[in-house]
């Protein structure tokens, strides 16, 4: 998980040691239950068997069962167990197609031929910018953030991610700014303006897509 989603939910896990402690009241309870199932859906997702005891618990406003399976989203932390299978395997495969984006753009950068050369950018260029598509999805759905499930382009994407009218800032000005320049550059790629692609600007969307998905996501 990366660090600053890893620290905000030790954050939540602290404030349900708190409030499920054995002093505390139903509203507290009630707190600390509502907290653990956001802390299981941001990690193992909601339909993890504790998301049902918790929800039943709440809804019948039974505390005693609502700070037992609180206190079980705990122990689950602790041990190292809210680790989402499909997450890695996505983080995974995305660092997988980031590897071969940038060896293409190595091999570029060696090629003699300017043909070749221009190809294998155009190559790692959408590979790239495939990987920011998905891992900018994945950030939409790891922070709740809506978004049309027809329309995920890389500009639309980051269009949800960055509305400052709306406080809602995932990603901040800099970054979503770099996603535009990178998402011209994945563009160029898939209408085969393979000239107009530098080793440059292929080499900073695939580092900086390996940086956003390394800061933002598990």
């Amino acid at each position: 998980m990366a660090a600053t989603e890893d620290a905000a939910i030790k954050a939540r896990i602290d404030r349900i040691r708190h409030l499920s402690g054995d002093q505390q009241g139903s509203t507290d309870y009630f707190q600390a239950a509502s907290l653990a199932q956001s802390v299981l859906h941001d990690t193992v997702g909601g339909s993890h068997p504790l998301m049902g005891a918790l929800d039943s618990a709440l809804k019948a406003a039974d505390w005693g069962r609502a700070v037992a399976a609180s206190r079980s989203v705990i122990t689950l932390y602790d041990q190292g167990a809210l680790q989402s299978p499909r997450l890695a395997i996505a983080h995974e495969i995305e660092g997988d197609i980031l590897d071969v984006a940038q060896a293409q753009t190595a091999a570029a950068e060696t090629s003699k031929d300017p043909i070749e050369k221009q190809v294998r950018l155009g190559i790692a260029a959408f590979l790239a910018g495939a990987s920011l598509e998905d891992a900018l999805r994945r950030l939409c759905d790891a922070r709740g953030v809506a978004y049309d499930a027809q329309r995920t382009s890389i500009s639309k994407l980051q269009a949800a991610l960055f509305q400052p009218s709306k406080q809602i800032e995932v990603i901040s000005g800099s970054e979503n700014k770099q996603i535009t320049a990178w998402g011209d550059t994945r563009n160029k790629a898939d209408h085969g303006r393979f000239a107009e692609i530098t080793h440059t600007e292929v080499l900073a969307i695939v580092l900086g897509v390996r940086s956003i998905i390394d800061k933002n996501l598990p």
